[in-house]
């Protein structure tokens, strides 16, 4: 499970498991393109003829084991605490809870849009940012959208990627799930940056910080479909390993 790359839910896992359960669907037909780690992310490679799937891995002896691991966490803990939380929540606050991470996500997007020089994006999210923070009563609510203001998604892994930054080898990260080296940095450097914003001024104030990050978990899970070992495919890593490198090249290309 991808727990996140910023502040605020990550909009790429979803669509990822998606394409993940459509493989899974039809795991006979080979995939249209794979990634070879030597090559920028940013182009994605031919398909092979001889195996589709096969991914240059040299850390997949521990990727596999924190993969299993995330798998008995995400079981035995967090879906657990998450059925409770969608039981006795009515959906309104949940829907509430939801905007109000994916609200403080902008942040991170919005300097990785002007990092990459994308005008545009840096507009549309900064300005989705002031509507849902004021109008949205603190972002729980999205007015921005309704008002036609799509919700971007930058992170630091893809800025890296947009200069040119290669994607290093596959990674699956304890918690986190699916990354790679490069990823793997613009995680940390994002946050890094929220950390040093603290735009809810919480640093220091361990209660709030506890707090914060229990309910920014519970969140991520409650809004990820997600579930181990359910795509239907006997060889779910591998292509939760091959869907994950092709989006994140289609995202740093974009």
């Amino acid at each position: 499970m991808n727990i996140s790359r910023h502040a605020g839910p990550g909009r790429r896992f979803p669509a990822l498991v998606a394409l993940c359960l459509a493989l899974g669907a039809c795991a006979s037909t080979p995939p249209p393109k794979t990634i070879d780690n030597s090559t920028p992310a940013s182009t994605p490679v031919s398909q092979t003829t001889a195996n589709p799937l096969a991914i240059a891995d040299p850390l997949e002896g521990f990727n596999q084991r924190v993969y299993r691991f995330n798998a008995l966490a995400d079981q035995y803990v967090l879906l657990p605490v998450v059925h409770v939380y969608d039981r006795y929540t009515p959906g309104f606050v949940r829907a509430g809870v939801a905007n109000f991470f994916s609200n403080l996500g902008e942040i991170t997007t919005f300097a990785n849009s002007v990092l990459q020089l994308k005008p545009e994006s840096s507009a549309v999210t900064a300005s989705r940012f002031v509507i849902n923070s004021t109008v949205g009563i603190g972002g729980l609510f999205d007015p921005a959208s309704a008002l036609g203001l799509e919700q971007r998604d930058e992170d630091f892994g893809q800025t890296l990627g947009h200069y040119g930054v290669g994607a290093g080898p596959y990674l699956v990260l304890p918690f986190f799930g699916p990354s790679d080296l490069r990823d793997a940095g613009g995680l940390a450097a994002d946050q890094g940056l929220f950390y040093a914003l603290d735009p809810l001024q919480i640093n220091g104030n361990m209660p709030a910080s506890v707090a914060y990050n229990l309910m920014y978990v519970l969140n991520k899970r409650d809004t990820t479909n997600f579930r181990y070992y359910q795509t239907g495919s006997p060889f779910e890593y591998t292509l939760v390993r091959l869907v994950y490198l092709n989006y994140r090249a289609l995202q740093v290309a974009q």
